[in-house]
């Protein structure tokens, strides 16, 4: 088949390389499911604010996620609630909005010399940010989060997470729904996102929305709405409250905020507007007015809950506080086979 699928590679070309690269993820791929020459369509005259500045933040965001650490904190958090238990052998996890890996990197940095460790296949919507996790070494695969290119039933876990407010809301139930399809029974699907009401969300809308090249007109989830999801795929399912922040670190405290202010401004597409700012002292007081929590309800206290720069292991720590919403959701094992029942 000859089809457009990523800037360097046909579907043919990177089927070729995944089968010899990437064995693993190459025997769960199925292009050939009822349906996938239509998504491979529509994902060809696709174009995501991911894939460059021109149009987004593609080009800034993976200039961010160099350091695939600031964000291992929440990161550890999802893939314990994802693989909370040891398996027969290292699971095999899909992370739906992986971008260029992010989540497959921090964890290979993390936990490269467990036994146990999971394989994670990156999935993104832009072909630009799966062309770089696979120039990364990292098994990937360009696929919408409503229709995925895995067979029923190949993953251990599944993680929809750091964009999950980009589906479209009529899309959602969809991609609930084949996050199921592909998880084995017995294993997890992990939604995170965070509160439509809460800190992150007002940035979005105050900073992110004015002043990025792609804006950010995106809703995000309710901790009932989350609930509704997962009810009405057939799934008993737990909202959790989550502390994910962002975490730089420096020699000195104004080193740690510009770090803090330039990882921002990348990840968030809103660089330009921080260096329009008076100094980096006011892009910091910026993210105070924002990530400022008060007293917020159900967190642990002692978690900060505005940012704040502190000394840990002889190093400066700037860290901005987020509070996440996740669902977690177990597929239910199937029934076993009684005697005499018809197969």
């Amino acid at each position: 088949m000859r089809a457009s699928y990523l800037p360097s590679l046909t579907l043919d070309e990177y089927l070729r390389v995944v089968a010899t690269v990437h064995p693993q993820l190459h025997a769960v791929l199925d292009f050939e499911r009822p349906g996938a020459a239509r998504a491979l369509g529509v994902l060809a005259a696709t174009s995501s604010e991911f894939d460059s500045d021109r149009g987004g933040r593609g080009d800034s965001y993976r200039r961010a996620q160099q350091d695939a650490l600031v964000r291992w904190t929440g990161i550890r958090a999802l893939l314990g609630l994802l693989a909370p238990e040891p398996a027969a052998g290292p699971p095999l996890l899909l992370d739906v909005l992986g971008g260029d890996g992010t989540v497959a990197r921090a964890a290979a940095g993390r936990l490269g010399s467990l036994d146990s460790k999971p394989t994670i296949i990156t999935g993104d919507l832009s072909g630009q940010m799966v062309d770089r996790a696979l120039a990364q070494g990292l098994p990937a695969v360009r696929q919408a989060a409503q229709f995925l290119f895995l067979r029923a039933e190949s993953v251990d876990g599944v993680l929809l997470a750091y964009g999950t407010h980009h589906i479209d809301p009529a899309d959602r139930p969809r991609a609930v729904a084949e996050a199921v399809r592909v998880t084995r029974p017995g294993g997890r699907i992990v939604l995170h996102d965070f509160d439509d009401d809460g800190p992150m969300a007002g940035f979005f809308a105050g900073v992110v929305h004015p002043h990025a090249a792609g804006g950010h007109a995106y809703r995000h989830f309710t901790r009932s709405g989350l609930a509704a999801l997962f009810a009405d795929a057939g799934l008993a399912v737990r909202v959790l409250d989550l502390y994910d922040p962002l975490v730089v670190r420096a020699g000195g405290e104004p080193e740690a905020k510009e770090r803090m202010c330039r990882y921002v401004g990348d990840m968030y597409g809103v660089g330009a507007h921080f260096a329009a700012l008076e100094d980096v002292e006011a892009a910091w007081r910026l993210l105070e007015r924002h990530f400022d929590h008060g007293t917020p309800r159900r967190w642990d206290p002692s978690v900060p809950s505005r940012p704040l720069v502190h000394r840990r292991d002889g190093m400066y720590v700037a860290e901005v506080p987020r509070m996440a919403l996740v669902a977690v959701a177990t597929k239910p094992a199937a029934p076993a086979r009684r005697l005499g029942d018809q197969p």
